[in-house]
């Protein structure tokens, strides 16, 4: 019987269609799912990958799309993907709380929100569920607070999920994600930043902007490689966690050998945190 697996996030260019790719290559029936069909690409011309859309932050849009699946499926599903997930690079005295709140909303209550959707289907197939995180979640990067702490909430997610799923037969795994080449962290495709006329870091903007496009770590892993490995590793039943992309083994070498502070002064050199000083009003 053919095997199926759903993958959420598959827009052109991305980490999730190429991986949907990877799964039709091993002859797996897929569901290739994102919040505009338009954007699926080449996908839609495969045979055998399934165009589905899903907005991940909609119960209601789970739940028609959980619904779809099993229909077509008679109620299975094999391997359930979570990938959609969007970036987020902006002090945190400069992020408004809608904007951390809807970063939220598709980081971390998604998961949860498509784990209670699709657990019928998984527990029926003895099935696995992926998380894709990231590297950002073990890190403690200026900036990239609102971002990296909604990653370190998924893995912790995940991590629950796998106790609580493994008495019901399915295997949880995370997927710590480092660099890896995708459309979405093209600088070509991401907008300037902008900070508010009050903030305190407008003259360091150029700097954290090169943040926020991804430019000051450019070496990248090939997004075909990285779809490869972490799919292989998925299928081949390596352990509760994968570590693909780049910096993913060198986050934990680091993490477990380094003294806290020196880490987080490593990985913070190229901040402009020295740049920044508060001049009090004498007015």
């Amino acid at each position: 019987m053919t095997k199926t697996v759903l993958i959420t996030g598959c827009s052109h260019g991305g980490l999730g269609a190429e991986m949907a790719k990877v799964y039709r290559s091993k002859g797996f029936r897929v569901f290739a799912t994102l919040r505009n069909k338009a954007k699926a690409g080449s996908l839609s011309e495969i045979d055998g990958i399934e165009i589905v859309e899903l907005e991940v932050t909609s119960v209601e849009s789970i739940r028609q799309c959980a619904d779809t699946i099993t229909k077509r499926t008679g109620g299975t599903l094999d391997i359930l993907v979570n990938n959609a997930g969007v970036n987020a690079i902006v002090p945190l005295l400069d992020a408004s709380l809608d904007y951390a709140k809807k970063v939220y909303d598709a980081n971390v209550w998604s998961i949860i929100a498509m784990a209670q959707a699709f657990a019928p289907l998984l527990i029926k197939a003895k099935g696995i569920m992926c998380n894709i995180s990231s590297v950002s979640s073990e890190m403690v990067f200026a900036w990239a607070g609102v971002y990296s702490s909604s990653r370190s909430a998924e893995t912790r997610i995940s991590e629950t999920l796998r106790l609580e799923m493994a008495p019901l037969g399915v295997r949880v795994v995370t997927v710590i994600l480092g660099g890896v080449q995708t459309s979405g962290n093209d600088p070509a495709n991401i907008a300037d930043l902008e900070l508010p006329l009050n903030s305190y870091y407008r003259k360091i903007t150029a700097v954290i902007d090169r943040h926020k496009k991804t430019m000051v770590h450019p070496n990248k892993q090939n997004i075909s490689v990285a779809a490869k490995n972490v799919v292989d590793d998925v299928l081949n039943g390596s352990g509760p966690f994968i570590r693909r992309g780049q910096a993913s083994t060198l986050s934990w070498l680091c993490n477990t050998f380094l003294p806290y502070g020196l880490f987080i002064s490593m990985i913070n050199k190229d901040s402009a945190l020295d740049q920044i000083g508060f001049v009090e009003d004498s007015a």
